[in-house]
């Protein structure tokens, strides 16, 4: 009896387990294991299994279509729906030339309350709200096309009965038959009743055919497709970081060329993972968020090459305010407050008072303080507290915030250029040389004596002098011929108003002081031209063509004199082992400091050498002849040379960590090198007249010139700039020039000694003094010496 045509339904309509039916033109399916065909049953119980399946079926709305592919994909994998005995057709099944086959009542009974029961599971599964499905695992034995595309298998394309019993029969399709399983009827049976999420067959929710979506795992290509709209990319299998981040890479190329075609009402899928499978012990990978995730429930059981995680809400992202001071045990939130600067700190104090409370912690400010206040220009390390840099010793005491406060309004006194001047007057002739600390400055001059000066009351303290000096009464070294006292300090400017007669007010005269008197059995009988001390000696260069090393702490009590230049001693400096002269003999000599002990003499030079330096075991030197040269303490060689000048140099200065040096001269700039190339790394034009003194602060990296032109100025090392100038502040030409973190100190042809000091109109600058500059006592006198 011939079958009545039946009317295709199409598979939107319906829910995805839902059969189609075919009519007479349906190309017929190959068996595996028999030839019959459900053409065989009456027509009447075909009827009624028909109308009984699709009163059984619920049905759901049309799913949109996939964007993965294009409309003449769709219409390649638009497969007519396959007939399996997982979907109700048993051992029935169309012959090769579409004949007729037999059945029997009971199998059609079987096959229909099977389909009834998964179609059941399936359909009431999808419409779970907040059920969502993921992209499930391909078998091992998948196959694929040249396309990337999966091949179904025979058994699948042909399906057969292998449990109900029917004698197998020879087929014509190439195919190959569905393998046997272990597995009884009544659990797969239970398996497709299920309702619990450990299916592994699963909608994978992104708009895939609904029977290829339904009945078999996700196909996985052998290479990487680019997503689109709401459709994630396929990822092949067994593919790390590199393939999720070139398919991402292909997919936000989409997107930014216009082939974006999610629908923006609908959520963004969560389609990409940073835990791919096989690469689990790769540290690279996409770590990509998106508040817009599918929502995820847990499973156990589900081999899934897809982690979506649960996350939902707006675009962007809120920002999460945590008081984490009430939070935080007090120990870690001090912690993490101490990582901020000043500003911040001071932000951070107007947040609450709690926060304010936290914020005074002493703790907080001195680690804030040793990180923003104690880096250096050219240093081997940070600034050490309380060695009179700045920085001052760690005291329980300490109030960090002010001290961190005091420095601040320092910075900005040095960058304005802000500074107190003070003249120290009480030498008779030019002074060449000095160096000061925190509580003195010591200077030699051209009158053939030494002093010392107390730098907090700008009174002199002693005067270290030969006797023709000392014990001659027509010297005016305390008194005047008016009986005035003749060492005192002037304060520039401290009065601008006019006088009674309309006459600009003459300089304050102010901290008067009387000195004490020294005359030591070794003296110079020259003009003092250099002098350096440390806290134990002093040591002083003479136009008498020898070096005298004084011994502080006995009270500046001479202890040896060296002895071997031929003519002036220029310039002089020592460390721990060595004492380094240099002199008009075109020489360098180098002393043991201990003994007094010549142990070499260098000659390279062929002028003067005015200049001397030295870092660990290299000195650098200038001389008239052009030339900065370096040397090699311990063998004597000349280890290079730095050719730029055209005149001849009158003084050089390492940085602290030996890296630059810096030299000037006659030519009247300012030159910087590179100690370890010889490359002139920096040049600059400096002064109107030759740049006599240079001195390089390693700390704030910033350098003082002093010139014949009577200017002091202040440069940036790191960029050469000029940062501040003092135009003749002497009344003629700069000596020596000197500065701290405070302080510039310069002296010169008139007998005066220039203080500069930008922290003096500063309240509370004396919290960033060390111990020692705390604790100074004026000198007194002891037998054979000063204190």
């Amino acid at each position: 009896m011939e079958t009545p045509a039946r009317r295709v339904v199409q598979m939107n309509d319906w829910a995805p387990a839902q059969e189609a039916m075919f009519g007479e033109s349906s190309s017929s399916v190959n068996t595996a294991a028999n030839t019959h065909s459900y053409h065989d049953f009456d027509s009447a119980a075909s009827s009624e299994a028909r109308i009984r399946r699709m009163s059984m079926s619920i049905p759901w709305r049309p799913r949109p279509k996939s964007a993965l592919y294009d409309d003449g994909d769709k219409a390649d994998r638009n497969f007519a729906l396959e007939k399996s005995k997982s979907h109700g057709f048993g051992s029935g099944g169309e012959s090769t030339n579409g004949g007729p086959g037999p059945s029997t009542t009971r199998h059609e009974h079987h096959r229909n309350l099977k389909g009834m029961l998964r179609r059941a599971s399936i359909s009431l599964r999808t419409g779970v709200k907040g059920f969502v499905h993921r992209r499930t695992s391909v078998p091992a034995g998948a196959i694929f096309d040249a396309e990337g595309y999966h091949q179904r298998p025979g058994f699948l394309a042909a399906p057969h009965d292998a449990t109900h019993g029917a004698a197998p029969q020879a087929s014509s399709s190439s195919g190959p038959q569905r393998p046997t399983t272990a597995h009884s009827t009544w659990r797969r049976l239970r398996q497709a009743t299920s309702f619990h999420r450990q299916s592994r067959i699963l909608h994978s929710g992104h708009g895939d055919h609904p029977l290829e979506a339904d009945l078999f795992p996700i196909e996985s290509p052998t290479y990487p497709i680019p997503g689109s709209g709401e459709q994630p990319p396929i990822i092949p299998r067994s593919t790390g970081a590199a393939a999720r981040q070139a398919a991402a890479n292909a997919h936000h190329g989409l997107q930014l060329h216009g082939y974006e075609y999610m629908n923006p009402s609908m959520p963004r899928p969560g389609w990409l993972s940073d835990d791919g499978p096989d690469d689990h012990e790769s540290g690279i990978g996409i770590a990509l968020t998106s508040s817009e995730m599918e929502t995820y429930v847990p499973t156990t059981e589900v081999d899934s090459d897809v982690d979506i995680g649960a996350t939902s809400g707006d675009d962007e992202t809120d920002i999460v305010k945590v008081d984490f001071i009430s939070q935080l045990p007090m120990e870690l939130a001090i912690q993490i407050l101490a990582l901020l600067d000043a500003t911040q700190l001071a932000t951070a104090s107007r947040v609450s008072r709690q926060w304010k409370d936290v914020v005074e912690n002493q703790h907080i400010w001195r680690e804030s303080f040793m990180r923003e206040k104690t880096s250096t220009f050219a240093t081997s390390e940070n600034v050490k507290p309380g060695v009179g840099l700045g920085v001052p010793p760690v005291r329980p005491e300490n109030d960090w915030k002010e001290i961190y406060r005091v420095k601040e309004e320092l910075d900005k006194r040095w960058k304005e250029g802000k500074a107190r001047p003070v003249y120290l007057n009480g030498h008779t002739d030019s002074i060449y040389c000095l160096q000061f600390d925190e509580t003195k400055i010591i200077t030699g001059s051209r009158d053939r004596t030494i002093r010392v000066w107390d730098m907090h009351t700008y009174a002199c303290r002693l005067v270290i002098g030969p006797p023709e000096v000392v014990n001659d009464c027509s010297i005016p070294l305390i008194y005047d011929e008016h009986g005035n006292l003749v060492h005192y300090a002037t304060l520039p400017g401290h009065d601008l108003s006019p006088g009674a007669d309309g006459q600009p007010r003459s300089p304050v005269r102010a901290f008067h002081s009387t000195p004490a008197l020294y005359c030591p059995p070794i003296h110079h009988s020259a003009s003092i031209l250099c002098l350096q001390y440390d806290d134990r000696i002093l040591v002083t260069g003479s136009s008498d063509s020898t070096c005298i090393v004084y011994g502080i702490e006995s009270g500046y009590r001479p202890i040896r004199r060296l002895r071997h230049h031929s003519a002036a001693v220029l310039d002089l400096v020592f460390d721990e082992k060595h004492i380094v002269t240099c002199s008009k003999d075109i020489s360098i000599c180098v002393w043991d400091r201990n003994t007094g002990a010549l142990l070499k003499q260098l000659r390279g030079h062929h002028g003067p050498v005015n200049a001397v330096q030295m870092r660990g075991n290299t000195i650098v030197s200038c001389s008239g002849d052009f030339r900065v040269k370096l040397w090699n303490i311990d063998t004597g060689r000349n280890i290079r040379e730095f050719l730029g000048h055209n005149k001849g140099l009158a003084c050089s200065q390492f940085t602290e960590d030996g890296r630059y040096v810096a030299s000037a001269g006659n030519d009247k700039v300012i030159r910087i090198w590179d100690a370890n190339t010889g490359e002139c790394v920096r040049e600059m034009k400096a002064h109107d007249n030759l740049v006599r003194s240079l001195h390089v602060d390693s700390v704030s990296g910033r350098l003082v010139s002093g010139s014949y032109d009577s200017d002091i100025k202040v440069w940036d090392m790191e960029t050469g700039q000029p940062l501040l100038d003092f135009p003749k502040w002497h009344n003629s030409w700069v000596l020596s020039a000197k500065s701290d973190y405070r302080r510039i100190v310069s002296s010169g042809q008139d007998p005066k000694i220039l203080i500069l000091d930008f922290g003096a109109d500063v309240d509370g600058i004396e919290m960033l003094e060390s111990e020692g500059a705390k604790s100074q006592r004026a000198p007194r006198q002891q037998e054979g010496g000063y204190f």
